[in-house]
């Protein structure tokens, strides 16, 4: 799971850099726009009826100008309507940033009340993490506005400075969560590059219609905008970022590659780049084939070599996986930089790219055809390669080819079986290094066989409705690869504390579990297997002499996705999987069965849900199957989604009916 990264590019642009402890924000000296008395006035957008809010203006203003000097920076100015109670939450300022080379200076907002009585913000900007990747950790400026209510208009506006000789790859968003009446976007590039000859250009990427770039005599671009859409947050939605209209700026280095050229010169020149690094990184012939003869033996088959090869560089330790280290701690373990493979190999610890490398030098040394992948992984972005956008490239991965078979496989991703792709980079597009010729490919998307939860369980049901069960859950594929990648800093208290509470969700409210049992945690070529014990008080409910069991234990979670009756966006299933149950029901003393549902099979092909129950005597086998086969659905088949997952419910609720046999015996 390599990374190209283009987040923020460092760009020292003069040796000695002048620190500036504060800068001026553009919006400090013009104010507040004037509120006209129709927008306090407003009970409703008439474009979008019936939203929680709508932003009546937007500016956001980069300068990049003086970049060696003070950092470029960004202005933003934001008023909203808020119509609805729903719509007071848009009063939480959050703002974003990276601590590591830029901050929020100035804040400001205010409150426009339905009457006209401006409250101004006065409160704490509190500092909060948002998350940490890598070596960066993310944080944000947080402020709440006063007094905020249906009728109001709130507004606000900031500044992000970067640290002196910083410089963003910078991309304006142009839409946002909320329906957008007026937008205005400036970007002044940077005075310098220009006379180094470094140029800026700018890449659009769903634009309006009517949406057209200005650039000014001094060099800047400008862009006004009326009337842009909502993008809607919904559950199993695409990557806002592929949704979002969008405009990207960047510099085009003399002697590099120019986006505007044809895609083949465009690609071709990385091809090239790529295609030498990896010759430079794996040329050492010698202490690949030593390495080699430890692996694989002759009479093994080119699978078999293949998975050997891949087991053996799981074992090199992923730098690339690891927390965060201080310079400090960096310096303590004084990890030498490996130059190749031979470095590598001897060390034991490699980056995620390096661990690629690796296994594309031993599976040729091995007669393999092998070449490095780069691909947008689809959980960010989709790869359109005429917009000749490397940075959409994020995660490398391995093409390896074996007679006729060939295969897609990422050993960077340390949890991840041979053959079996992180679901973010299966289906994804990119390019293969195929010597200096670049390839344009797609990832296959596994089946949902190769993402199964398989659940099993016994349970003994008594008279007074109460159960007690064992059960067993296998998650197999990525299902099991994920499990293993999101606990890999967990000790086994952990683990089982979180897979308690995972297999809790499916099973009834006041279900008590204890898992007693974690197998092949560390054979990621087997399923996870758990097993445990539950008791539940009141499972069955009396009516009557009669007992009614509902018919599947395990409980559909999906149709919450699926409870709003309108949808905005396409149906997005990170990846297709399937979920098999096998329950036993062993029938309480004085019972016996009186009425089954009958079996029930729904078949979508994309979605397929059947479930039978079967009288085996004393007790009832039921076995139930639900698969999802697809990934991307227009927004047309969700009313089709909706009404088949309701089903699922309905079904998977059905009512197992037992007699008591001392009723049966009176009548």
């Amino acid at each position: 799971m390599t990374r190209i990264l283009r987040c923020a590019l460092q760009v020292m642009l003069v040796a000695a850099v002048i620190l500036v402890a504060r800068v001026t924000p553009m919006f400090a000296t013009v104010g507040w726009l004037p509120v006209s008395p129709e927008d306090l006035a407003l009970k409703d957008n008439p474009k979008e009826p019936g939203a929680d809010a709508m932003i009546l203006y937007r500016e956001v203003v980069v300068d990049a100008r003086k970049a060696n000097v003070s950092g470029d920076s960004l202005e933003e100015y934001v008023r909203i309507k808020i119509f609805t109670q729903a719509g007071t939450k848009y009063g939480h300022i959050v703002i974003p940033y990276d601590q590591s080379f830029e901050t929020i200076p100035y804040v400001a907002g205010r409150t426009i009340l339905p009457d006209g009585t401006i409250k101004d913000f006065d409160g704490q900007v509190l500092n909060s993490t948002l998350t940490r990747v890598g070596e960066t950790e993310y944080f944000a400026k947080t402020f709440t506005l006063p007094d905020v209510q249906p009728g109001c208009i709130i507004e606000y506006r900031f500044d992000r400075q970067a640290r002196p000789g910083w410089l963003h790859d910078e991309e304006w968003t142009l839409s946002s969560n909320m329906y957008t009446r007026e937008a205005h976007f400036t970007y002044y590039p940077n005075d310098i590059f220009y006379q180094a000859g470094y140029h800026a250009q700018y890449r659009p990427y769903l634009l309006p219609a009517g949406a057209k770039m200005k650039e000014n005599a001094d060099h800047s671009y400008a862009m006004e905008l009326q009337d842009l859409a909502a993008i809607v947050d919904e559950p199993l939605m695409p990557p806002k970022a592929v949704m979002e209209p969008s405009v990207e700026f960047y510099y085009v280095t003399p002697g590099q590659p120019d986006p505007t050229d044809p895609p083949a010169k465009f690609w071709g020149h990385y091809a090239k780049q790529w295609d030498g690094e990896i010759s430079h990184f794996i040329d050492k012939k010698d202490a690949l084939n030593q390495e080699l003869s430890k692996i694989v033996a002759g009479g093994d088959s080119p699978d078999t070599k293949l998975r050997k090869i891949y087991a053996r560089v799981e074992q090199i330790r992923n730098l690339s996986m690891e927390d965060y280290k201080t310079q400090k701690e960096t310096k303590a373990e004084d990890l030498k930089p490996d130059n190749n493979v031979a470095d590598v190999l001897d060390r034991g610890y490699a980056t995620g790219r390096q661990i690629n490398l690796t296994f594309i030098g031993l599976a040729r040394a091995a007669g393999f055809d092998a070449t490095e992948v780069f691909v947008a992984p689809r959980n960010t972005s989709i790869f359109v390669a005429t917009r000749n956008d490397v940075g959409e490239l994020r995660d490398g991965l391995v093409w390896v080819k074996a007679g006729s078979q060939e295969y897609y496989i990422d050993p960077s991703a340390r949890y991840y079986p041979f053959g079996l792709l992180p679901w973010y980079e299966s289906e994804a597009g990119g390019i293969r290094v195929d010597g200096h010729t670049p390839t344009i490919v797609t990832t296959p998307e596994p089946a949902a066989t190769q993402a199964t939860i398989e659940r099993t369980a016994s349970l003994n049901v008594k008279a007074d409705g109460s159960i007690s069960a064992n059960i067993q859950v296998d998650f197999t594929g990525l299902e099991g690869a994920m499990l293993r990648e999101d606990d890999r800093k967990e000790d086994p208290t952990g683990r089982t504390k979180d897979l308690e509470s995972r297999i809790k969700g499916w099973l009834p409210v006041g279900s008590e579990l204890a898992i007693t049992k974690i197998e092949n945690w560390d054979d990621i070529e087997k399923p996870v297997h758990v097993e445990g014990t539950l008791k539940i008080g009141s499972y069955g409910s009396t009516a009557a002499r009669d007992m009614l069991l509902p018919m599947d234990i395990f409980q559909a979670t999906q149709a919450g996705d699926f409870a709003q009756q309108t949808r905005h966006n396409p149906v997005y299933f990170s990846y297709p999987y399937q979920e098999i149950d096998s329950v036993t029901v062993n029938l309480p003393t004085g019972y016996k069965i009186d009425a089954l549902p009958k079996p029930q099979k729904i078949d979508l092909k994309a979605a397929i849900y059947e479930i039978t129950a079967a009288n085996q005597g004393n007790s009832i086998e039921i076995t139930r199957r639900l698969t999802i086969g697809g990934v991307l659905f227009a927004k047309e088949t969700y009313p089709t989604f909706r009404a088949f997952f309701g089903l699922v419910r309905t079904n998977d609720d059905a009512q197992v009916v037992l007699e008591s046999t001392q009723t049966s015996q009176l009548n």
